[in-house]
């Protein structure tokens, strides 16, 4: 006679969707949207915004809790706790920073450490406050996950945690489904014949680099478009936004499109429907902008540095720090007739799957319970 299983309930810390959908998000999204698939765990999302959430993940397997403090602090010191203690949670899945008492296990998602190692892109104050937390967080941390081979050697030399500890679970790819009707760039944004960039702006992303090259080829004379896509709101984004601006002459002005706030649907019809997507990061702890394209059947041009080494399966990789070399790849791809569309996409599927990413961490979960 089989023993019927007890079921795990996880809470996660889903409060970044209410204002947000970059970077962790997108993880957080793809994961449990493969997760929730596994009858053995009960899923509890918890955010501000619980009719937002539901829109998000509509599958009626999701269960929702509705956070109330607006603070950070009090979130962390009072309201997840008590939550917890409440809901009666196996486990508690949070990204870098995890409540400061402590009744249940803790997941704990360090995406990156990038703020250690690339100390010129980050303010001193952001990065002390954040060295200090994310330590005290990933010592109280059950599972420790991270989203690169990259990030995990980095965590484990800068947090002193045995690499085995460990865990790598890299962001995948969600594609809306192609009998979706397609959006028109043309028609709903007045843009056609463009290279792309979907990144929020700060130093560290290099749009700077970029822009430089579309300037630099005058690539506007041959009738190309260049748009940017990302957040400007916080004033580290505005500061390199305004520094991008000073480059900007009038009569290009027109061929450099800046564009945030863009839905799903409307972000996968411009990474199908562009010539290149160029990914000139100088430092990232995954990197998953390049790879979505690829999954769109777009042209890559991608950095090779930090995490994003781990992509060879690229044709056009090159040095961020080498603008020469940026230049050359973006002309060479935008040339190119022979570009190996579906050998990438065959390559990144059997690599970044949520099916398989989402299986790995059922089995961290299910030993960890052993």
């Amino acid at each position: 006679m089989s023993l019927i299983q007890k079921r795990i309930k996880i809470l996660l810390d889903a409060h970044i969707f209410d204002h947000s959908f970059q970077g962790t998000a997108t993880y957080m999204y793809g994961l449990y949207s493969a997760l929730v698939e596994f009858e053995r765990l009960e899923i509890f999302l918890c955010a501000h915004d619980t009719d937002h959430l539901k829109t998000l993940f509509p599958d009626p397997r999701f269960k929702f809790v509705k956070l109330n403090s607006g603070s950070r602090i009090k979130r962390l010191f009072t309201e997840y706790p008590r939550l917890i203690r409440e809901g009666g949670y196996d486990y508690a899945h949070f990204q870098y920073i995890v409540p400061f008492v402590k009744n249940c296990k803790f997941i704990n998602t360090i995406h990156d450490l990038l703020f250690l190692e690339f100390k010129q892109y980050f303010p001193w104050t952001y990065r002390m406050s954040r060295k200090v937390l994310f330590f005290a967080s990933a010592k109280r941390s059950d599972i420790v996950l991270t989203v690169s081979e990259y990030s995990k050697i980095d965590v484990s030399e800068k947090f002193r945690i045995d690499q085995k500890n460990i865990h790598v679970t890299p962001n995948a790819v969600t594609i809306t489904p192609g009998d979706e009707p397609a959006v028109n760039i043309e028609q709903k944004y007045g843009i056609s014949k463009y290279i792309l960039y979907v990144s929020r702006f700060e130093p560290r992303k290099n749009h700077l680099g970029l822009l430089t090259a579309f300037l630099k080829l005058k690539l506007y004379d041959q009738g190309y478009h260049l748009v940017f896509i990302g957040s400007k709101k916080e004033k580290i984004e505005q500061d390199a936004f305004n520094e991008l601006q000073k480059l900007i002459h009038d009569d290009v002005r027109k061929y450099i499109h800046f564009l945030e706030g863009i839905s799903w649907p409307d972000l996968n019809a411009f990474y199908q429907q562009a010539e290149v997507f160029v990914f000139p990061s100088l430092a990232e702890g995954f990197g998953i902008p390049p790879v979505e394209a690829a999954m769109n059947g777009c042209k890559v041009v991608c950095s090779n540095q930090t995490a994003m080494s781990e992509f060879g399966f690229f044709k056009y990789l090159f040095n961020p720090g080498n603008q020469k070399q940026l230049e050359e790849m973006l002309q060479a791809a935008l040339e190119d007739r022979d570009y190996p569309f579906e050998q990438i996409k065959q390559a990144i599927s059997l690599k970044y799957n949520w099916k398989v990413i989402a299986g790995n961490f059922y089995n961290i979960i299910n030993e960890d319970q052993n």
